[in-house]
């Protein structure tokens, strides 16, 4: 597709106004958890977010068919974002979104565990989660499209930060594989404890349900002896990962999920927060520190070499001068500009 064409361009400007509002899903759906909304309102932000996953990943392809079909597949993997394309699409439908929408509307917790083996409900869903952060790519490509002046710098500094978010996005997956609440533990977790190590204490411990908040449900041998809320409240307030049931003893016990995921709600949302201000401040700071130290002294060096009647030298920033680009520089200044000015002299009396 021809980027400078009338589609073109709408087709551009629409991508770009969908990664704005992925952006706000993103910290939307994390919000929407931390306040405690409604399920159907999280419902509505999930079924967003893997539209938006989907739209990005059809992107990805007719991106990459086109691109195909004109034989330069690799020039756009490589120099127009196509490998932000990719890491912002298929991996997040497959990984977050995807998944996330089978196990709210289709699978359930008992068809997950059969699936997963060994590896908990819970744990999964905050792996699964934390993988939003590779939509935060996208911002990259809003970069690539701005007005530049230097063609190294939105490659360089784009590749700085798909190092940055995808290790980010590595750290946190490797902590949620390795904790085991022991690091956050929220008070549903440690009700657990208290009852899988003193199962005698149930019926003392039933009036501190309501009062903790930790339990919603209690039967033993399918009766009913504690219920926190009614009916329809639950199905209204909670969602498939919001609770997690256990069977201590003869009781199977539905333990409240909210504290654990209000946590790391807010969690994530610091941590999306991080990297929006890393991506600040490395497109803004960082940029200017490399245009001003490498982008704009090769690039002066570059038009000296290729231009005849360009002779200005390059300026060296006394504070910098053991950079290597101010040592070559140096070179340029002392070296390569007086034998160029000496050759066009005696160009001029030749002729």
């Amino acid at each position: 597709m021809n980027e400078n064409s009338y589609i073109g361009k709408a087709f551009e400007g629409l991508i770009f106004f969908f990664i704005i509002l992925v952006i706000m899903q993103t910290f939307g759906e994390e919000f929407a958890v931390f306040r405690g909304f409604s399920v159907q309102i999280r419902q509505y932000l999930l079924i967003a977010g893997f539209s938006f996953d989907f739209i990005f990943s059809a992107e990805f392809i007719s991106r990459l068919i086109v691109s195909g079909k004109k034989k330069k597949a690799g020039v756009y993997m490589a120099r127009e974002g196509g490998f932000i394309d990719l890491f912002s699409s298929f991996p997040l439908l497959l990984l977050n979104s995807g998944p996330l929408m089978y196990m709210t509307f289709f699978a359930g917790q008992n068809m997950l565990f059969f699936s997963i083996g060994s590896l908990s409900f819970l744990k999964i869903v905050k792996i699964i989660r934390i993988t939003r952060i590779l939509r935060f790519l996208r911002v990259l490509k809003i970069l690539g499209k701005t007005r530049i002046r230097y063609i190294m710098t939105p490659r360089y500094i784009s590749a700085v930060l798909v190092i940055v978010i995808i290790i980010c996005v590595g750290a946190f997956t490797g902590f949620y594989v390795v904790d085991n609440n022991t690091v956050i533990q929220p008070a549903a977790a440690v009700m657990e404890k208290i009852l899988v190590h003193s199962p005698e204490l149930f019926q003392e411990l039933i009036p501190v349900f309501g009062q903790t908040g930790t339990v919603l449900i209690v039967k033993k041998n399918g009766e009913e002896l504690y219920r926190a809320i009614d009916r329809e409240s639950f199905k209204n307030l909670y969602m498939g990962d919001d609770f997690y049931t256990r069977t201590i003893g003869d009781y199977e016990v539905i333990f409240n999920n909210m504290d654990s995921k209000r946590m790391h709600a807010l969690i994530h949302m610091m941590i999306l927060a991080i990297i929006i201000g890393v991506i600040i401040g490395i497109t803004t700071i960082y940029r200017g520190f490399f245009n001003r130290h490498i982008a704009t002294v090769v690039s002066v060096m570059l038009h000296g070499f290729s231009t005849e009647k360009y002779s200005t030298p390059v300026r060296i920033r006394r504070s910098r001068a053991d950079f290597e680009t101010y040592r070559l520089a140096e070179q340029y200044n002392k070296k390569w500009l007086p034998i160029k000015r000496r050759l066009i002299e005696l160009k001029k009396r030749k002729f």
